[in-house]
């Protein structure tokens, strides 16, 4: 069995580490490209999301480096994403591929069980252990570099130390290599060159889900406001989004209960996707932030809610609403992203006066 799974932000590094933990040869699709967009946008439904079109291009490109078995989460539910494996199975026998299709609907258990091809609970455990351990190495240190990548001094400095970081957390093997990996970044991190008296604007990034920690589907956007030295602060990541899966228990109140109690006088009930949750960090950081940038996919009706709800809060937190297809150009974007920017500093500056 070779089995793959779409990229969504950094998860294949967990993914690849638990399979091969359990001898599962794992199928990393390429990373994801323009090519990947265009084979997505090609073979789909011309009104589905970014997400579906950008998933099903990685399952094309992973079928073709030879992955014969696809795991894809799923389950029924208020948002489309639930569907998405069964229009997407349904895409990929129409142009001829072979492969078995593994669902999240088929139960959590049978799941993992047919991917670790029936390795005893104790290894597959353990495998999964070192799969997570990996996740929470990742999201620790891009945590710092959202806040580093604002104050450096030579710009790019804190993005090539993560992504070296990144390919040795990928590669490590056991837990001393991880560690040495994890430590090595975090020294170079933080022994690099800040400018002095650097007061950056604070954003927070919060949308639907896969748009949020996908690199490509955001076109590196926190990349680009880190250029324009800001800090970014994204409450949702791949780590956060598997521990708090219900089979890990957890004592502290996690983020997305504290957000979901937060919107309660503006959105009583669950929407669908994540637009709960966005309507939420808006009013649950409203003092923490200087302003919120809102991802959404081009036809996401949850984060289409929550947009429209966003203004009517009391919380008086600007917000940039930005909308990803595949017709955005990163010029546009770019431009955006520059005049948002330019607006909260300004508007933080004429507080500090009064």
């Amino acid at each position: 069995m070779r089995i793959t799974f779409p990229h969504m932000g950094n998860i294949y590094v967990a993914m690849k580490a638990a399979l091969n933990e359990v001898g599962v040869d794992f199928v990393v699709p390429p990373p994801t490209s323009q090519r990947t967009l265009s084979l997505g946008v090609k073979y789909s439904p011309e009104t589905v999301c970014l997400p579906f079109k950008l998933t099903l291009g990685n399952m094309i490109e992973a079928l073709e480096l030879g992955a014969d078995t696809i795991a894809m989460v799923g389950q029924y539910g208020p948002c489309r994403f639930g569907y998405y494996h069964k229009v997407q199975e349904l895409i990929l026998r129409k142009l001829g591929y072979e492969f078995q299709m593994i669902k999240e609907s088929l139960g959590i258990m049978n799941m993992v069980k047919y991917i670790t091809n029936g390795a005893p609970l104790s290894k597959t455990i353990a495998a999964c252990r070192f799969g997570l351990a990996k996740l929470k190495a990742l999201d620790e240190l891009e945590r710092i570099v959202h806040k580093i990548r604002a104050v450096e001094q030579q710009v790019g400095n804190a993005t090539r130390i993560y992504r070296q970081a990144m390919s040795a957390i990928d590669h490590a093997t056991d837990y001393q290599a991880l560690d040495r990996a994890k430590q090595d970044c975090f020294e170079k991190l933080t022994g690099i060159p800040v400018v002095p008296s650097s007061h950056p604007v604070r954003i927070g990034i919060i949308g639907e889900f896969f748009v949020v920690v996908d690199s490509f589907a955001n076109m590196d956007i926190e990349i680009e406001l880190g250029k324009l030295r800001a800090q970014i602060y994204r409450p949702q990541s791949v780590w956060e989004w598997v521990r708090f899966n219900p089979f890990i228990i957890f004592l502290s109140l996690r983020e997305k209960d504290k957000s979901h109690k937060a919107a309660m006088p503006y959105l009583s009930c669950h929407i669908g996707g994540d637009g709960w949750q966005s309507v939420g960090e808006k009013v649950l950081h409203a003092r923490d932030w200087d302003g919120l940038v809102h991802l959404e996919p081009f036809g996401c009706l949850p984060e289409t809610m929550a947009r429209n709800i966003m203004p009517s809060t009391k919380e008086k937190l600007p917000v940039l609403d930005i909308i990803l297809d595949e017709h955005t150009a990163k010029a546009g974007l770019l431009n955006r992203l520059e005049a948002f920017v330019d607006m909260i500093r300004r508007r933080k500056r004429d507080k500090i006066c009064v």
